[in-house]
């Protein structure tokens, strides 16, 4: 008894050893939209995105300098040399040189470049915030979904409880003769059943947590404590979308600016192929000899265009009906993409419908469950039931209550997509 009791002692101090060091690690108590922000701050594939849209940016505000001057500068010295006899002495030296160059190239294809590069830009902000309600409609989903197993895991552990309670009352029941020896070890088999079931839940559970954290952008060992509920009465759900709005979304305004993106380069490469090219060009070299400085340079003017890009099988025609099929094939699948939007629009709000009906459903089989639950349990004690009656409906409670759970983020999810696809603030 003496070892048994010092045994005990010491499990208990190496449980509250374990607690202590638990209590130690970081604890966040998160609400929804705490966790979108935190997301919007830290994700790392979103601060990419930051980058690549920052980068275009300043290739927008820096494309004017295609209509600056081309300069340059440069300083030497030279020696003559002579192959058939000696040099004079009055050349016999090295001789300081200086050149300076500018150009200048107007042509319409500079400004179309420009206008290039601004719509790049734009284009670069829709995908950037495009990317933003990609990340929050994830962070929202799986914020609910951890809801989702949190009570999952509870349910569990709640089969557990009852697994348990039901051996201790077959087997107190079995020990003064009211229910047989079988019954008692199909309750023992029914407990050790449920325990893998909690350990699945729990590492279900686990797992999404970590996915959370890493979308997110904390570390794994914060510990997270969700604060929200599933519960959704259905009020105020997305009605029918029509007139304006059945074109709102981002994705739709994505493909829009790519199709002027890629309209804006064909011009500016047609620019620059078929409009002709006024180049400015000057250049001076003064040469120090004879303890004086002589300068020479010139100023010329030109007109050039490219002749071969009038050909048939030329390398500006091959690249102009290039362009011309991405154009076709974009706005091909800005059409396919926006049936598509439709229909997935008017799926959602079936779905919104009928998961509202059957969460009505599914909450009245919770309240026949329990009380089946209670009544088969009153009989079972009384010795009118068997023990197989009273784990059915204990099963079939626990199924009716994690349906009605189920269904409230299905709820949730084809809400928050419905109002993704509508280009509207989430409601969760």
């Amino acid at each position: 008894m003496k070892s048994k009791a010092f045994f005990c002692v010491i499990l208990a101090i190496l449980c509250f050893t374990e607690v202590q060091g638990q209590s130690n690690s970081p604890q966040t108590s998160l609400t929804i939209d705490e966790a979108v922000k935190i997301a919007m701050e830290r994700n790392l594939g979103l601060q990419r995105s930051s980058r690549e849209t920052a980068g275009k940016k300043r290739t927008s505000d820096r494309s004017w300098n295609s209509l600056l001057p081309s300069l340059g500068v440069s300083a030497g010295l030279s020696h003559p040399s002579s192959v058939t006899g000696s040099i004079s002495p009055e050349r016999d030296g090295w001789t300081p040189g200086l050149s300076v160059s500018a150009s200048l190239n107007i042509s319409t294809a500079v400004i179309e470049n420009i206008k290039k590069t601004k719509a790049d830009y734009e284009a670069g902000l829709l995908s950037h915030e495009m990317a933003r309600q990609e990340l929050e409609l994830q962070v929202r989903k799986l914020f609910y979904q951890i809801l989702l197993l949190q009570a999952n895991k509870e349910l569990a552990s709640r089969g557990l409880e009852s697994a348990l309670a039901r051996y201790e009352e077959s087997a107190a029941l079995a020990r003064i003769g009211q229910t047989s020896r079988l019954d008692e070890l199909s309750a023992r088999v029914d407990l050790e059943n449920q325990r893998p079931k909690v350990r699945s839940a729990e590492t279900l559970y686990a797992n999404a947590l970590d996915s959370f954290k890493a979308v997110l952008g904390i570390e794994q060992e914060t510990e997270l404590l969700l604060s929200g509920s599933l519960e959704y009465d259905g009020s105020g759900v997305i009605a029918e979308s029509g007139g304006d709005e059945s074109d709102s979304s981002l994705e739709m305004a994505v493909l829009r600016q790519g199709i002027k993106a890629l309209e804006a380069q064909r011009k500016a490469a047609w620019h620059e192929a078929y409009i002709p090219t006024l180049r400015f060009s000057w250049n001076a070299n003064p040469l120090y000899s004879n303890k004086t400085w002589n300068d020479s340079g010139s100023f010329s003017i030109s007109l050039g265009i490219n002749i071969d890009s009038f050909l048939p099988w030329s390398a500006a025609r091959t690249q102009m009906d290039a362009f011309s099929d991405s154009i076709q094939s974009s706005q091909l699948q800005l059409a396919e993409s926006l049936r598509n939007r439709e229909d997935r629009i008017r799926q959602y709000e079936r779905t919104i419908n009928q998961t509202i009906e059957t969460i009505e459903a599914l909450k009245l089989n919770v309240e026949l469950a329990e009380s089946t639950y209670e009544m088969y349990g009153e009989a079972y004690r009384q010795g009118a039931a068997d023990y197989q009656s009273l784990r059915n409906a204990a099963d079939s409670l626990l199924q009716a209550q994690y349906q009605v759970q189920q269904e409230y983020y299905n709820l949730i999810a084809a809400v928050l997509d419905v109002e993704k696809e509508l280009n509207r603030e989430f409601t969760f």
